[in-house]
């Protein structure tokens, strides 16, 4: 009697542990749908592990150092698995508020329920400036707000009174700010010219002090902004641009470049809306280069040019067309707006939200890797010179990752951010071990893919993570 009670207690048990596990795959298939396109994942074996964590062995290191073979064993996939293409909003920061600079980045980074629906949670960065002296008098916002009111780090031309500088700092450590917007808004109707050298330094000592130091810059503005470089010829309306001009007082981009600014909008507008690698060089006339970097702002219609870089107008720069062209070339788009330019706090009309829905749904599927500008100027360059080796030994591959070859800001060691996404084809994934300076990268850096489109394995450095927090609202209270 007691054998056969335990036999129906193992009964019950193993169809309840059958239940509990149907369960949990029915979850996680779910979660799976919910989230997008999952990776697939090579098996994992022993292997995943390298050889030591600690120090690479003599053998592996003489074989790399010795290499001469970078390409054939592991090309370099375009973009990061699955995707087969990239694509920026890149925002100029012309008469955005604090309040509407908060109210439509929530919609766009985040998935919080608003008022306009939940948000559509990309990576998309904004810019920011540091002096605000244009004497337009339009509105900005419903209170009549006028032009001073815009999000600036510094109250006017005073560098010593900061107005919105602690918000332009956090948001740029929390990713929704990632360019300059040159120094400031500049223009005016008045056609005086505001800006000075001595405004360009003090800029850069608070960027210094404060770490708020993005690496894009993004040209503003009308003849009065004298502090805008790059395309500088004396034969058209670019003549004003003194910013590069040793000879000029208004010269500052030995301070532009020595502080980190890699990338640069040079005003110059595309109507050409992807590009098989979005730089250009740009030779400055006190000497230096920098990065240009082309951005579409704009279409030509009857020979005219008609601008879509405002917001109302997203659903024209952002179309099912252009994605499935742009996956099918396998192209990078870095696409122009003014996210805050609109007076209403909202900017997005429902059909501009549906274009936004739409660029997500094309991301949800693997196809177009959303970025913020920064990320995809980085990525851009280090996919085109990114420098490596690759051996075989003892039925494993190694890579190393050694250098970012920059035929413009010269060659550089990388760091792990520098390589995020790079993404290498290899027979077998799962027996393939990536360095960086013949240092193993940790292989929860790492992940490993089953065939793409083109029926090939890779490995690769991890993307960023998504980050969907709402940064705009205050932090919880931590309570003892």
């Amino acid at each position: 009697m007691k054998k056969l009670k335990g036999s129906k207690f193992a009964i019950v048990l193993f169809v309840s542990l059958i239940a509990i596990s149907g369960f949990i795959i029915s979850r996680n298939y779910e979660f799976a749908k919910k989230s997008g396109p999952q990776p697939v994942l090579a098996v994992s074996t022993q292997n995943d592990t390298p050889p030591t964590e600690e120090r690479i062995s003599d053998t592996v290191k003489q074989a790399l150092e010795n290499a001469t073979n970078t390409t054939s064993i592991a090309p370099l996939r375009k973009f990061p698995y699955p995707f087969d293409a990239m694509l920026a909003i890149s925002s100029d920061i012309d008469y955005a508020t604090v309040e509407k600079f908060e109210t439509y980045h929530q919609f766009l980074n985040t998935l919080e329920q608003t008022t306009h629906g939940p948000g559509v949670g990309l990576d998309i960065g904004d810019s920011a400036w540091f002096y605000v002296v244009n004497d337009s008098l339009i509105n900005l916002d419903k209170e009549g707000h006028k032009v001073a009111y815009s999000m600036s780090y510094f109250q006017g031309l005073n560098p010593n009174f900061h107005k919105d500088a602690d918000k332009i700092i956090k948001y740029y450590k929390e990713g929704w700010i990632d360019s300059l917007h040159s120094f400031g808004d500049f223009s005016r109707n008045d056609r005086s010219i505001q800006f000075t050298r001595d405004l360009a330094v003090a800029a850069w000592k608070a960027m210094n002090d404060s770490g708020f130091k993005p690496k894009v810059w993004i040209n503003h503005g009308s003849e009065s902004n004298v502090q805008n470089f790059g395309a500088y010829n004396p034969k058209n309306l670019f003549k004003y641009q003194a910013g590069d001009d040793p000879k000029s007082p208004y010269y500052h981009t030995d301070l532009t470049t020595d502080n980190g600014i890699r990338y640069v909008w040079n005003s110059i507008g595309m109507s050409q809306f992807s590009y098989d690698n979005p730089l250009f060089p740009i030779k400055l006339r006190d000497g230096r280069q920098v990065w240009g970097f082309h951005r579409y702002t704009h279409d030509v219609v009857n020979g005219k040019y008609d601008w879509t870089w405002e917001t109302h107008e997203l659903h024209r720069q952002i179309t099912k067309e252009r994605l499935e062209q742009l996956v099918q070339e396998r192209k990078f788009s870095i696409v122009a707006q003014h996210l805050g330019k609109e007076s209403a706090e909202f900017p997005f009309n429902p059909i501009d939200i549906q274009a936004l829905q739409l660029l997500k749904a094309y991301q949800d599927q693997g196809k177009v890797l959303v970025a913020r500008t920064s990320r995809l100027l980085d990525y851009a360059r280090a996919q085109k010179f990114v420098g490596y080796f690759s051996v075989q030994l003892e039925g494993k591959t190694f890579i190393n990752i050694n250098s970012i070859k920059d035929s413009v800001l010269a060659s550089t060691t990388p760091t792990m951010d520098d390589i995020r996404g790079l993404t290498f084809y290899v027979d077998d994934p799962d027996k393939t071990f990536l360095l960086l300076n013949l240092t193993y990268i940790p292989k929860e850096q790492l992940q490993r893919n089953g065939p793409d489109g083109s029926s090939k394995k890779s490995i690769e450095v991890k993307w960023y993570m998504p980050d969907n927090v709402d940064y705009s609202k205050p932090p919880k209270k931590v309570t003892q």
